[in-house]
């Protein structure tokens, strides 16, 4: 068996998805009868010829979207059996990097069916497994699931969709931004050279400021601050390595081809008001060293304080994704990605 759809009957199915049945060598499997999918054997996930359906047809993400349409329909055990068989796939699965966010579908929507022991188990599976989840991870998955359950989502009209796409607002707000907006904030980084952009047909345009002079150790003081927020907010996680820092001194700070380190600029929005976020400070250390690099951004509010942040350490190939947001006045972890090449 190798976990790789062939052929769907009829052909001219909308979605096999819907399936109510497969057969893998030789034997039907039901797939709306529990015990059937719990029987439903780990594939080898080979690389075959054949390749009709490609990502989409591997047997873990046929029956993650069969949990999906259980869910959608609150067929509680249905959605668990099917969602466990396929998260059990995803781990053995060597044709397809499945991200944190396609596991914890295991934790979140138990929960929302109000599945909370089967909830618990999915989790201490996933920790079996390696993964990490942050207390406020849990607590706002929880409090989101809480208030589905008293206040089911209802169907509003949709709004109108703006006449200008996302990447014409970008190329407005770049085309606008001036040094004058950039002299007027409140920022710990000093104004010392003209806001250069990069704007091109392909791709996101961008506004941003050369770190030269007295910014560079500016921006070493702030990477300290946050290694000091780093360093008390994992000290609780005792899965995560202590030993994560950004190193200062290894901050690239003149232009290479794989990036480098500079303050982005959005003082206002493409409407002309205000940014949440008027200017960030993205960082990096040699991004050559594919697999052992750190890098990330630290966005700034309109007092000149860190608002969130999203700091990137691979080490070896695994990867672990801090993100970070004000909350009560503090800066507070509220979010671990992963990647493992074991994954």
């Amino acid at each position: 068996m190798n976990g790789k759809l062939y052929r769907v009957s009829p052909p001219n199915s909308e979605s096999y998805y819907d399936a109510k049945y497969i057969v893998s060598d030789n034997k039907l499997y039901d797939l709306e009868n529990i015990e059937d999918i719990t029987r439903i054997p780990i594939p080898e996930f080979k690389q075959m010829g054949h390749d009709n359906y490609g990502v989409t047809g591997l047997l873990d993400y046929v029956l993650r979207m069969k949990a999906g349409a259980f869910y959608n329909r609150k067929e509680k055990e249905l959605c668990s059996a099917c969602l466990w068989k396929a998260t059990e796939m995803m781990f053995c699965d060597s044709l397809c990097s499945w991200s944190k966010r396609d596991y914890i579908r295991l934790i979140y929507w138990h929960m929302d069916l109000g599945m909370d022991d089967e909830a618990e188990r999915a989790k201490k599976y996933l920790e079996s497994k390696g993964m990490i989840f942050t207390e406020h991870e849990i607590r706002e998955r929880k409090y989101a699931s809480s208030m589905q359950s008293k206040n089911p989502v209802q169907r509003k009209h949709e709004k109108p969709k703006d006449k200008i796409s996302q990447i014409e607002k970008e190329h407005i707000m770049v085309k606008n931004v001036t040094t004058d907006d950039m002299q007027k904030l409140n920022m710990p980084f000093v104004c010392n050279t003209e806001i250069k952009k990069d704007i091109r047909e392909e791709g996101h345009p961008f506004a941003y400021m050369e770190i030269l002079g007295e910014n560079i150790s500016i921006v070493k003081a702030e990477i300290k601050k946050m290694n000091a927020v780093i360093k008390e907010s994992i000290k609780a996680y005792s899965s995560i390595p202590q030993d994560l820092r950004i190193p200062e001194n290894e901050i690239v700070f003149q232009p290479q081809n794989y990036g480098y380190t500079r303050i982005m600029c959005t003082p206002k929005t493409f409407t002309g008001r205000p940014s949440k976020y008027p200017y960030s400070l993205f960082f990096c250390t040699d991004l050559s060293k594919s697999g052992n690099t750190r890098h990330g951004e630290l966005y700034y509010g309109k007092d000149g304080t860190i608002q969130k942040a999203t700091v990137c350490f691979w080490e070896n190939s695994n990867g672990f994704f801090l993100n970070f947001k004000m909350i009560d006045g503090k800066l507070t972890f509220t979010g671990l990605g992963q990647n493992k090449p074991e994954w």
